[in-house]
């Protein structure tokens, strides 16, 4: 068995279908790409080869072909991706979750291994960077099982900005290279959209 292999048992990956799109004016979810999938099942046949199993955070209908897939139930003392990725970690609290949204239909392969291949066995999560002096990117990150009680801390003071774990110096923020930030990039607006080659 290849490291790969060895690795996607060990790592689940939480998809956050659960946002109001109020700027889109749709369910980004199910926008229909070229392909004729909706983002969601993209983003899911995407992860399939680099994950043990994807699991559905957030109320969102979803397409019948989805229909098998696990859904985590939203915490009701937190908000934003924090009750995705919280909920997750409770429920599976011994591996690895890759926590993505569902606005970023222009993931690629490469991305997603670049990620893996970023993980290291001493940091409690790989969440990049676009820039060596850019923000940290939360969304399409790793968060290891010791990760947890960070969520958990944030949760307790009613700090629901995920991006505060990534101050901890035992999380990695690896610089994205510049041929694969798109897959880091949100759309959230119809201009957004108009300008997607997805």
């Amino acid at each position: 068995m290849d490291t790969m292999q060895q690795n996607t048992q060990k790592i689940r990956a939480c998809l956050l279908i659960g946002g109001k799109s109020s700027r889109m004016g749709q369910p980004k979810h199910l926008i229909t790409g070229v392909t004729g999938q909706t983002w969601v099942e993209h983003t899911v046949e995407l992860l399939g080869p680099y994950v043990a199993e994807v699991v559905l955070s957030g109320k969102g209908d979803v397409p019948e072909s989805l229909s098998q897939l696990k859904r985590i139930a939203d915490l009701p003392e937190v908000a934003g991706p924090l009750t995705g990725i919280l909920a997750a970690m409770r429920w599976q609290p011994n591996c690895c979750w890759l926590l993505i949204a569902c606005d970023m239909p222009n993931i690629t392969k490469e991305a997603l291994e670049w990620l893996l291949a970023s993980r290291s066995p001493d940091s409690y999560g790989t969440v990049p960077r676009l820039a060596e002096d850019g923000f940290v990117e939360p969304l399409l990150a790793l968060y290891e099982p010791l990760a947890r009680n960070y969520f958990e801390d944030l949760a307790e003071s009613k700090i629901f900005r995920i991006s505060r774990v990534a101050k901890r110096s035992a999380i990695t923020t690896p610089v994205v290279p510049d041929h694969l930030a798109e897959s880091w990039r949100n759309i959230n607006t119809p201009e957004q959209l108009d300008q997607s080659e997805f």
